[in-house]
């Protein structure tokens, strides 16, 4: 039996990464109807693995998840087994010149998770259609349709980006050159190790439990703990590193994308440096460019569409805002469409309500972006690095 074509009062969502589901969650919660489209072809057609600290935002999140999600989330994080207390909910950051300690950014509440871990948790109870590439969209009488590059389409209430930084529904919204994300000049390299040693994974432990990072040198290191197997046994463990510095763009991977950072990069210090040279053969290992865009104002079809989390404001990883602020946007697009179905759903309401949704998240998204840039380039100089964001506020709420 093909899936049906259309849904009244549906929110046709395009993309299944985490702020597309957790859209989707926060929707059925609330007794509103999702249904997601991904190009790709399921959960586990992306190789790339990383980890993302959520932090303000946890108490935001945990509102737009049911309970049994809610309950089972030590299944998407990176250590479950630990004790949360004040070190551990803490983000240690080191001398890049010195190796002594240079600040700790308390984290209270916030949790390390596994991206794809976590992707699989928010994708329990939704309707996703999988290889679903969209290639136009169109207003309709009656709402908006989707149309795919399989010659099917999909007539929906609302259409939700959440297709990522180089977002196709931002594409159509903008056009291609306004819409296109901007280099940053930034590289981002991480590998997945997993050591099958005690004493190496135990001097990633030692830097810090969950992750730390290292700055003020002309490179940024991050190490950290990815997943646990045994408990008891941290040989089983598996390990993450991150490397970040300002040249030229490539998009690498394996062994080719290892011997760039080894040839081209200034060394970190200790078990930052260590954990790289390490890297057994055949570990995951990626470069990429960091990409940004800052948020302008969009046609958004009478209220009717809208972007959300990277999306609407694709940002560099810099005190991990990227995801707060996509769980911001979800909650106050599920509110936007909770107003607007008690108002009764007119025309001049929806164009008031998503026109605040918008108006609200541009100015956020964009203070947010630039910030985010500004705290890259004070992150390679040990001068710098003192008047950053991170190292005078944390990682609190700054946009």
């Amino acid at each position: 039996m093909n899936a049906p074509n259309s849904g009244n009062g549906t929110v046709a969502i395009v993309g299944s990464g985490l702020t597309g589901l957790l859209a989707a969650q926060g929707l059925k919660l609330n007794g509103l109807t999702a249904v997601v489209f991904e190009r790709e072809e399921s959960l586990d057609a992306r190789s790339r693995e990383w980890t993302i600290l959520v932090h303000w935002a946890m108490p935001i999140f945990a509102k737009l998840v049911p309970k049994h999600i809610l309950a089972n989330l030590s299944e998407a994080l990176c250590n479950p087994h630990l004790d949360f207390n004040d070190e551990v909910e803490s983000l240690p950051c080191y001398n890049g010149i010195t190796g002594d300690l240079l600040f700790s950014s308390s984290t209270p509440g916030a949790r390390r998770v596994n991206r794809r871990q976590l992707r699989r948790l928010l994708a329990q109870g939704i309707d996703i259609r999988w290889n679903k590439s969209v290639r136009e969209l169109l207003q309709t009488g009656s709402g908006v349709r989707l149309e795919f590059e399989d010659g099917g389409t999909f007539d929906a209430e609302h259409i939700l980006g959440a297709d990522g930084s180089s977002s196709k529904v931002r594409e159509m919204l903008l056009g291609v050159e306004q819409a296109r994300p901007r280099q940053s000049g930034f590289l981002f390299a991480t590998g997945v190790t997993k050591f099958g040693d005690a004493d190496k994974t135990n001097a990633v432990v030692q830097a810090h439990p969950v992750a730390a990072l290292m700055m003020g040198a002309s490179t940024v290191g991050a190490v950290g703990v990815m997943s646990v197997n045994d408990p008891n046994d941290t040989s089983t463990w598996t390990t993450f590193w991150v490397k970040i510095w300002h040249g030229d763009p490539v998009d690498l991977k394996g062994q080719e994308a290892l011997d760039h950072i080894k040839e081209n990069t200034a060394p970190l210090r200790g078990i930052f440096q260590s954990a790289i040279d390490w890297t057994p053969e055949g570990s995951y290992v990626s470069i990429n460019e960091m990409k940004y865009w800052v948020p302008t104002p969009w046609n958004n079809h009478g209220g009717r569409v809208t972007l959300a989390g990277d999306a609407a404001h694709p940002m560099l990883i810099y005190r991990g805002q990227g995801f707060q602020h996509s769980i911001i946007d979800v909650d106050n697009y599920v509110n936007a469409l909770i107003q607007l179905r008690s108002s009764g759903s007119d025309a001049a309401s929806r164009e008031m309500i998503f026109g605040a949704y918008d108006s609200e998240m541009i100015e956020r998204g964009a203070t947010a972006v630039q910030q985010s840039l500004i705290e890259a380039e004070n992150s390679l100089d040990l001068e710098k690095v003192k008047k950053m964001l991170m190292m005078r506020q944390g990682h609190s709420k700054s946009a």
